[in-house]
């Protein structure tokens, strides 16, 4: 049985990660020290060592936490070409795992926009490419259907890439388009690929 957290603790982590969040985007992360950030939270400094070691512990925890959900979401609503709609194959509904990819972004939009604008995102960038690119970067209708001129690995580099482009595109201009409008572009442009290749 999965341990359920205590709703006390749950909201005293998500205002140390909202603090952080906001000193990151003030002043960045190099300046800012656990005074600074249990201050803005309106905690004491032994309540935040209760559930962090260091400032790196609740950046590092934080970045792990959004990209676990990520990941999951992606991967329990993931779909085989055996089991599209035809609105899906018209492309007039999104792919589920593409419909949650922009919605959990959408919700943490926040998180996101410091993270691509931090100069210490090395860490965030490398795990959320790592999760594009085996959610998106491998998908298994084109498995056995595409004729590869190009070698594998180099080609879903960068497929994944292009995902994280247009994440961070969206994110620097202020999601002008729905979550919804989105995953159904990037639905039409996996349809596009697939019929390209049978």
């Amino acid at each position: 049985m999965t341990k359920k957290i205590d709703p006390r603790v749950k909201r005293t982590k998500e205002m140390l990660r909202q603090a952080l969040l906001e000193l990151i985007a003030e002043k960045g992360y190099e300046s800012i020290s656990v005074s600074d950030i249990t201050k803005r939270a309106g905690l004491n400094r032994t309540t935040f060592y209760l559930h962090y070691r260091d400032k790196e512990d609740l950046l590092f925890s934080s970045i792990k936490e959004i990209l676990s959900k990520l990941d999951s979401g992606i991967a329990e609503r993931k779909m085989s070409p055996a089991h599209y709609t035809e609105t899906q194959w018209k492309g007039e509904e999104p792919f589920p795992d593409l419909e949650y990819l922009f919605k959990h972004v959408a919700e943490h939009q926040h998180f996101y926009q410091v993270m691509f604008a931090n100069n210490e995102r090395t860490h965030f960038l490398l795990q959320l490419l790592n999760i594009l690119l085996k959610a998106f970067g491998t998908p298994q209708e084109q498995a056995h259907t595409l004729q590869l001129i190009t070698q594998e690995e180099i080609l879903y580099h960068y497929a994944s890439s292009a995902y994280l482009g247009i994440i961070y595109w969206w994110l620097k201009n202020h999601l002008p388009y729905s979550p919804r409008y989105m995953a159904i572009q990037l639905s039409r442009l996996r349809l596009q690929h697939i019929k390209l290749h049978n």
